[in-house]
């Protein structure tokens, strides 16, 4: 599909908006914007699968934070701390685990929160780029006739044989679009509002890990949070482990 978007994008919309092929507007305003959003968005979603988040070869540091609040998994017949849990699609246990993700197939836990996040931020940028872009020439350039519309109602098929005209290919990108940014932007607003919290999806208004908007932040974007929407190449310590955490409000209590 990106392929799809990029193909359309250089060869149909961008030449019919700049007569003048690489103008230095049409790099400033759109290819290079463009590029940047794209490639943070796949990059991001690279870096959720191959950043590991699961205590596998890892060892348990017992610490006097954490010696009275160990865990014990019945499926890895391990002891786990504080906010890890199993995995019944990994078969893992995930260090601070937030949820498994269906698209990149590997659970979003501590080490990868981080771009799951950002990867929905591009997401939604990309897809809400595609929408006014695509309704601009649509609205400028294209003629959707009835049969057109067809391709509603049979879209796989066709896009699978590339049996699309131009209108039956700006449908299907607009749909698209307006799918990824809806679901892309509920989510990053989601998992964004957890964060801020310092929660975790399956917590749910506990207060035990809120330390304050800013260290909440830090915990799971580094302490250069700050700048981390820029790439995910960028280095940005993580305050904890994911094995110690401070106390839990509750068990100052005890």
């Amino acid at each position: 599909m990106i392929a799809m978007y990029f193909r359309f994008n250089i060869f149909h919309i961008l030449p019919y908006m700049y007569p003048k092929p690489l103008s230095v507007w049409c790099l400033v305003t759109h290819i290079l914007p463009f590029t940047f959003v794209v490639f943070n968005m796949l990059s991001n979603f690279c870096a959720i699968i191959c950043t590991d988040s699961s205590i596998f070869d890892r060892l348990l540091p017992i610490s006097t934070c954490i010696e009275n609040y160990i865990g014990f998994c019945d499926i890895c017949l391990c002891d786990i701390p504080p906010r890890c849990s199993h995995c019944d699609v990994c078969n893992v246990c995930i260090l601070t685990r937030d949820h498994h993700c269906p698209f990149s197939m590997t659970c979003v836990g501590h080490y990868n929160r981080r771009y799951f996040l950002w990867f929905l931020l591009y997401m939604s940028a990309a897809c809400f780029y595609e929408i006014v872009l695509i309704s601009y020439y649509m609205y400028n350039e294209v003629t959707i006739q009835m049969t057109d519309l067809i391709v509603l109602f049979w879209p796989i098929p066709k896009i699978i044989t590339f049996y699309l005209n131009t209108a039956q290919t700006c449908i299907v990108l607009l749909i698209f679009s307006i799918i990824g940014v809806i679901y892309s932007s509920l989510l990053f607003i989601f998992h964004l509002n957890k964060v801020c919290k310092g929660l975790v999806c399956r917590e749910k208004q506990e207060k035990n890990y809120d330390f304050g908007l800013v260290k909440n932040l830090e915990s799971v974007f580094g302490e250069k949070w700050y700048i981390t929407w820029i790439s995910p190449f960028i280095k940005s310590k993580l305050p904890y482990d994911g094995f110690n955490w401070p106390l839990p409000m509750f068990l100052y209590n005890h």
